[in-house]
């Protein structure tokens, strides 16, 4: 099949587009000549921008038809000896059937040459990837071979259907290739001894599909056997002696016979009849099969006088030209069939209808070669669930640390992938009550039961409206807002209870001297619910200071001799390391230190959320306060 169209954009993605409702992949091969397939669009309209074809247009072609009432026919059909018809004015004793009427305004241009190359099951078998890999390989080089200066992208598809079955019925997909060529060749080429120069539009003999079949059938006989393809479709010469419409397929398909196939009948039938050794016999047992014949001589007795036959039923308003139904049943054909009969000779039979065969066989895999695709199939099958359980996790990491954070973390830590799963629907279907319960404290109801609508209130000014649709930070914010009030007891609990321990016990006057002769502590930002560490650090120090005696010196020898191994406390604590930042990394998150991750390990759990929030007040340096604003310090 082969086609044309003024728009390639649209038929370049048409290729590669999959159609509602199919349950396997349209596109198995897709390849381009010239060009990329992702880009091959605007690598089509690059090329006719470079040769000035970009949104070219063309005259509208005339047309030609029946004359008017009071007009003259001044227009006849011929033929050429390739068998290509055109207008020509009628000249001599041809008689003038048409007139022509020109055409008003412009088109565009052809934009590309769609040609389709179908293989039957008999052929290939779609369900053979090998097959179908050798298939669109042949097609890519035989394309590359007809075609040698064009630009094209080929596709591959296993989702047309077509008459698979022998009883005419339609049966399975069959694989086709789909090739877009670029109308304006880019490169010089020669072609049947015809040479075409970069930037010339395609036409003639590379777009008429009577001469591609012709040199698609020398490509076959050439190359076919190196891709496993032979030509099982009947010639050219072959194909045109009996000429099929698309009218005679269409009712042969629902079991019907078309007129031109009663026509093609009855003329085997009468040349098999003793009778048909001339014309006038072969007319009369015509007509006993209802078929009139018409002959017709034109030019008699002149040079150049031509003879034709036309057959027509009953049932027909026009006839039907011999050379329409096919050169088999034309007069020169008929001639020579009636000359073998009356000489005894074998005549010329009429082509055999074409008939698919069964689908080619799949190759029988042996029992280590299954074995080893069963093995691959299911390692694929266990990395893809594998993959999927921890995107589904990442999902569910940050939802179920609203729920219970050490339990989430800790889930995380184990790959226990069921348990994050489980807070993390706790928690949206805790969202899910909170926002169903907002929305009824919205309206209130009628006695009846029916909603009523709220009065309008102007909201106030000074208070903030609340978000429609809170984001994860938002909801974390407000999560650990909700523990700020009870984490901030519980510091200055903790703030209490360690400054009583470092105090004497014996005296207690001692302490009030102690807690009086403190350095005076700098300011600090005030950090709700918290404490700075690097104020406590400091007072620790100022308060152990008369105590404790300073640190001998040691050798760096000593040092080294003296170091002990790592406990196995140590080991456990380097290891939840690794697991911590393996991942913070898979969900894109900083690393942490040795030194931070110790200091997480000494914090609580209210402490580590808090630190999500706000990790500026962990810091080791002591922020330096707003002029005139006193500092939140540590205070007896």
């Amino acid at each position: 099949m082969i086609g044309k169209t003024a728009v390639a954009a649209r038929l370049l993605r048409y290729t590669e587009k999959e159609k509602a409702g199919g349950t396997e992949p349209r596109v198995l091969y897709s390849e381009g000549i010239r060009c990329r397939v992702p880009t091959a669009e605007r690598e089509f309209a690059a090329v006719r921008r470079v040769h000035g074809k970009q949104g070219a247009k063309r005259k509208v072609p005339a047309k030609y038809e029946l004359p008017e009432p009071g007009e003259v026919a001044t227009y006849v059909r011929r033929a050429r000896p390739n068998g290509r018809k055109y207008w020509a004015v009628a000249a001599g004793s041809t008689a003038a059937t048409h007139v022509r009427r020109e055409g008003d305004g412009y088109v565009d241009e052809i934009q590309a040459v769609h040609v389709i190359v179908s293989f039957g099951l008999d052929e290939v078998n779609p369900d053979d990837p090998e097959q179908v890999r050798q298939s669109f390989e042949f097609v890519t080089a035989m394309m590359t071979r007809l075609y040698p200066g064009v630009q094209m992208k080929l596709v591959g598809q296993a989702d047309g259907l077509g008459t698979a079955t022998l009883d005419g019925s339609p049966g399975r997909a069959l694989f086709h290739v789909h090739a877009v060529l670029q109308a304006v060749v880019v490169e010089r080429m020669e072609v049947d001894g015809q040479v075409w120069e970069a930037g010339r539009k395609m036409s003639g003999a590379l777009t008429d599909i009577g001469r591609l079949r012709e040199r698609a059938d020398d490509f076959i006989k050439q190359h076919g056997a190196e891709y496993g393809v032979e030509q099982k479709l009947p010639s050219v010469t072959e194909r045109t002696a009996e000429k099929r419409r698309t009218r005679d397929r269409r009712m042969a398909a629902k079991g019907e016979i078309s007129n031109h196939d009663i026509i093609r009948a009855a003329f085997e039938d009468s040349m098999e009849d003793p009778r048909s050794v001339d014309l006038s016999g072969f007319v009369e047992v015509m007509s006993e099969h209802d078929v009139t014949v018409n002959h017709r001589v034109s030019r008699a007795g002149k040079p150049g006088e031509k003879h034709a036959l036309s057959y027509r039923l009953d049932v027909m308003k026009t006839p039907v030209r011999g050379t329409t139904l096919g050169d088999h049943f034309a007069f020169d054909s008929t001639i020579q069939q009636l000359e073998a009969n009356a000489s005894g000779q074998e005549r010329e039979r009429r082509p055999e209808k074409q008939r698919v065969g069964a689908p080619k066989p799949l190759p029988v895999l042996s029992a280590q070669e299954l074995a080893d695709a069963q093995t691959v199939v299911e390692r694929l099958a266990r990395s893809e669930r594998a993959a999927q359980a921890e995107d589904q996790a990442a999902a569910d990491f940050f939802p179920a640390i609203f729920e219970d954070f050490e339990a989430a973390t800790e889930a995380d830590r184990l790959g226990d992938f069921t348990e994050l799963a489980r807070l993390a629907n706790a928690n949206r279907e805790k969202d899910a009550t909170r926002k169903a319960q907002q929305a009824q404290t919205t309206a209130t109801s009628s006695p009846d039961g029916t909603a009523q609508a709220q009065p309008v209130i102007a909201p106030d000014p000074r208070m903030t409206a609340p978000a429609v649709k809170p984001s994860i930070e938002e909801r974390m914010r407000a999560a650990l807002a909700e523990v700020d009030e009870q984490a901030n007891a519980n510091t200055q609990r903790m703030i209490a209870e360690h400054m009583k321990a470092k105090a004497p016990v014996t005296e207690p006057q001692e302490l009030d001297e102690s807690a009086a002769t403190l350095p005076e502590q700098p300011a600090t930002s005030s950090v709700p619910g918290g404490v700075s560490l690097s104020a406590l650090r400091e007072a620790n120090e100022a308060q152990e200071a008369p105590q404790t005696p300073p640190p001998a010196t040691m050798e760096p020898d000593v040092t080294e001799a003296n170091r002990e191994p790592l406990s196995n406390e140590e080991d456990e604590d380097a290891e939840k390391l690794l697991t911590i930042n393996g991942r913070n990394r898979r969900l894109r998150l900083p690393t942490v230190s040795p030194e931070q991750h110790t200091a997480n390990q000494a914090m609580t759990p209210a402490q580590r959320k808090r630190r999500l929030e706000h990790p500026e007040w962990f810091t080791e340096s002591e922020p330096t306060t707003k002029p005139g604003k006193p500092g939140h310090g540590l205070e007896d």
